[in-house]
């Protein structure tokens, strides 16, 4: 599957959404300084291409996102991300009614030409021009915190011609987080490959994890999908001076593709209903005949 940028743009959202109200459910300190603290985030993300039941394991690229992230759409209208030796990036907004500003880099062929280009040191966050004012948070990002397991799918060939009128379990290998981290998920996102369009999600699932159920009809017959299994390591944080809340996000994400099933199969016991159905049918049939021919006797 060829790197789209901007493609992961929902999948941040909701790493930073579930990221906030762990932290807010767990203590919000009183020294907040806005009703709508921002969330600051950073992703340094390693991309794997999978083609066989094997895990890969040669990264096909590296990239980079970072934005902030909000609760109410009117609080902020623009953010800005300032970083060690650039220029200010303007952060682009998901459009009407979004609660997120985010930035996401091109692919780079190497972890040394992405630490070129963003590099460790103090990443600081502005989100302002709505009803609560201007807003900063920092981000002091000093190393990589990478889990060593490369995530794969185990049943990959399986994927190919699978039956979308059956449910399906695809089958993944579970991973440990980094020991420096606050904590880590595992996310499963299928697209569909023509359009984009999120057709199947199970995320925040425990690093212990090693299945995801699709349910029945979920998919279409001979379509082709897009799948990414993401391992996300989080190092959670909180600005006592801004009130905002911040994570650095270091994600292990392989992707893959695969084309459903021509002509989508019925389950078993779909066919003995559609059969009890139609024996029904037959005998409600007999029944008219039958009463059509005492009738046609007596006259």
């Amino acid at each position: 599957m060829r790197f789209r940028p901007g493609r992961l743009f929902s999948v941040c959202m909701a790493v930073s959404t579930g990221v906030a109200l762990t932290i807010v459910t767990a203590a919000k300190p009183a020294a907040a300084t806005t009703a709508d603290p921002i969330t600051a985030y950073i992703y340094d993300n390693i991309l794997y291409q999978q083609t066989s039941n094997s895990a890969p394991t040669t990264p096909e690229g590296y990239f980079f996102d970072m934005g902030v992230y909000f609760n109410n759409a009117a609080d902020y209208a623009h953010g800005t991300a300032f970083y060690p030796f650039h220029p200010p990036q303007s952060l682009p907004t998901g459009g009407a009614g979004s609660t997120q500003y985010d930035y996401q880099s091109s692919l780079y062929p190497s972890m040394l030409a992405l630490h070129a280009a963003y590099p460790f040191g103090q990443y600081n966050f502005i989100a302002g021009g709505g009803s609560s004012g201007t807003t900063t948070a920092s981000i002091n990002y000093t190393h990589d915190y990478f889990t060593t397991t490369i995530p794969y799918v185990t049943d990959f060939s399986s994927l190919n011609g699978l039956n979308p009128a059956q449910n399906f379990t695809v089958d993944f290998n579970s991973f440990t987080p980094n020991s420096h981290v606050s904590e880590g998920f595992t996310f499963l996102t299928i697209t569909n490959a023509s359009t984009g369009a999120v057709v199947y999600t199970d995320d925040f699932l425990s690093p212990t994890s090693t299945d995801a159920l699709i349910l029945a009809d979920t998919l279409l017959p001979d379509t082709t999908y897009d799948y990414e299994l993401d391992f996300s390591d989080r190092l959670n944080g909180y600005n006592w001076k801004d009130g905002s809340f911040t994570v650095q996000g270091f994600d292990l994400r392989t992707d893959g593709s695969f084309t459903t099933e021509a002509t989508a199969t019925p389950l078993p016991a779909t066919w003995i209903l559609m059969l009890s159905g139609f024996a029904g049918f037959v005998l409600i049939g007999l029944r008219g005949t039958k009463k059509n021919t005492v009738a046609i006797a007596a006259a």
